[in-house]
């Protein structure tokens, strides 16, 4: 029985004129708050022509939610939308790579959910999203999809089979619930704490509107000449700050889980807004750990999978496993998750020469900022040598960090100074490399080599100053790869 034609929810449209209004409420304040009652002609015209506006943005959006419509069909998502210009979407459900699913306390309100299927494609194809459906509907879709992919070898068989068939196999692992003291130590690590500095100041400016807090400011003054009253206020905001990081940490990542089937990687978070993402594991093109200076003190990692597909809002990290795992954590799971991922710690330092080259290659930056002080103001020459010392400590730090190696069908890079990434990627997942050797490096025997990857953006990962021989032996490794190279 053919599926019949859809629509998002009905609450699309107010949530639709809520952002409408979000939007305007400016223009709004402006042209009917503070000029209620005008009688400029100016202001007249104005407000007649903003409220055309607004009847014709009102009308609109229940228009494109009455003709947006789709269908599953054949294993195709048919989308159609549009009343006098019509436009037609059509997406194999075998493309979609990555499932992203995202639940705002709106959504909660009325039981609601939002789905976006990401292909590995750009432009109108890249994405599918359906921002207010039932979570019944996105529970369905979701089904459908993990059922064409399963079958997409076996085409003729029921869909209502293949879904019962595969109950047993695709049950979760789950690898990964933070503790208590997992989010008391992400808490500090991600210094959230801070962020109630800026809370502060609106509230500080939103009060000095309606309460002249420049004459408390004299009170406070000789409150504090006492050492018991301004222990007090310290105390107390130390405890507020960091009661504030624990509380947005908590809300952030506190409902957190990582979980994997033999198809799938799934990652869940956030206690009022919830975010869930799922990517195949063949879909995962390299994976890339990072450490800042204050993760690499504690011993904690992030761990991001670099997916062929969009990954839907960057602001949301939804391809990033917990970001403050142990480091041991960190690497036990990447071979729990992917099988076919090996991580080695042993890996090759740059050499001597390296260093050699990375103490005298030029700063064109450093060479800016000294001529800018020198012909501004020559007595500012120390902040020109702090610069320079500042500029050799990172690049001590970055040839410390700095590692490669090759591994079978593997290859890792390591590099960073302040913040240390460690890049793992396989041969049949590079879709080009490229090795550069400039004037200096050919006297240092040394070159600089770059893996690129399939990503939205494309991944571009790139070591320098490692010895010639090895960017030989890389070059070779990739040429190799026609004998393992996957098709996808």
């Amino acid at each position: 029985m053919e599926e019949q034609t859809k629509r998002l929810h009905p609450i699309k449209i107010p949530l639709d004129l809520g952002k409408l209004l979000k939007g305007n409420i400016f223009f709004i304040i402006i042209l009917y708050l503070f000029n209620f009652g005008s009688e400029k002609m100016y202001m007249k015209i104005l407000q007649i022509a903003f409220l055309i506006y607004l009847a014709w943005r009102v009308l609109a959006i229940i228009l494109k939610w009455y003709t947006y419509k789709y269908q599953i069909k054949e294993g195709t998502i048919h989308i159609t939308s549009g009343l006098i210009s019509k436009s037609y979407q059509s997406i194999p459900l075998h493309k979609v790579q990555n499932v992203h699913r995202r639940t705002t306390v709106f959504h909660r309100i009325f039981k609601l959910t939002s789905l976006t299927f990401e292909t590995g494609t750009s432009g109108d194809e890249g994405s599918v999203p359906f921002e207010v459906i039932s979570q019944k509907e996105a529970e369905r879709l979701q089904r459908t999809h993990s059922s064409k992919h399963d079958s997409i070898m076996d085409a003729q068989v029921a869909e209502e089979k293949i879904a019962a068939d595969l109950e047993p196999s695709m049950e979760k692992t789950i690898h990964f619930t933070p503790t208590k003291r997992d989010v008391l130590k992400a808490s500090f690590t991600s210094l959230s704490f801070l962020a109630l500095i800026p809370v502060l100041a609106t509230l500080y400016n939103t009060l000095d509107d309606f309460i002249d807090l420049r004459n408390a400011e004299g009170y406070a003054e000789k409150a504090m000449e006492s050492w018991w009253i301004i222990t007090i206020a310290i105390t107390a905001l130390i405890c507020i700050a960091v009661t504030f990081g624990i509380v947005s940490t908590f809300v952030k990542y506190g409902k957190y889980e990582i979980s994997s089937d033999q198809e799938r990687i799934h990652i869940t978070k956030g206690v009022l807004d919830e975010t869930t993402f799922s990517i195949q594991k063949e879909k995962v093109q390299a994976v890339e750990i990072t450490q800042s200076i204050m993760k690499r003190m504690l011993g904690l990692a992030e761990v991001k999978l670099i997916s062929a597909g969009s990954t839907g809002d960057e602001g949301l990290d939804t391809n990033v496993l917990y970001p403050f795992l142990s480091i041991e954590r960190a690497y036990a799971m990447i071979e729990e998750i992917l099988p076919a991922y090996k991580v080695e710690r042993a890996m090759e330092p740059l050499s001597k020469q390296a260093f050699k080259i990375r103490m005298l290659r030029p700063s064109v930056f450093w060479l800016l900022t000294t001529a800018a002080i020198c012909f501004f103001d020559i007595a500012l020459w120390y902040l020109s040598l702090i610069l320079l010392v500042l500029i050799f400590t990172l690049r001590i730090l970055d040839f410390k960090s700095s590692r490669y190696l090759l591994n079978g069908e593997f290859v890792q890079f390591k590099s960073g100074s302040l913040e240390t990434s460690l890049f793992i990627t396989k041969r049949s997942k590079v879709i080009q490399i490229e090795v550069r050797r400039s004037k200096l490096q050919k006297v240092f025997g040394l070159a600089s080599i770059e893996t690129i990857n399939r990503s939205k953006p494309v991944h571009h990962t790139t070591i320098h100053d490692v010895p010639a021989e090895y960017a030989d032996d890389f070059y070779a490794w990739y040429i190799g790869r026609t004998q393992a190279i996957q098709t996808e």
